[in-house]
């Protein structure tokens, strides 16, 4: 457990943030190839961000304005969120 300044400090439990970024290419017609010409990002940062999972580890907000400009969409339509499961307390 985390203490801070003395106190213990209840963690919760994280949700999971994912990138729709593939979905919206894949909806759109549009290649990996393309949408970096259109963005300026480079093909490594496309490839990068439209894994399977659409799990990523750092995302710039440069990068996220440029994609949803290119695409057309707010970020809240970028991302999706999924809440953690609820466990049962331990008593």
């Amino acid at each position: 457990m985390a203490t801070y300044q003395g106190r213990k400090v209840y963690m919760r439990r994280k949700g999971l943030v994912r990138l729709r970024l593939r979905q919206l290419l894949q909806e759109r017609g549009l290649t990996g190839y393309a949408i970096a010409k259109y963005t300026g990002l480079s093909l490594n940062t496309i490839y990068r961000l439209t894994r399977p999972n659409g799990r990523f580890r750092l995302i710039h907000a440069d990068t996220i304005e440029r994609l949803c400009a290119a695409l057309r969409i707010t970020p809240t339509e970028l991302f999706d969120y999924e809440k953690p499961l609820r466990e049962k307390r331990r008593p």
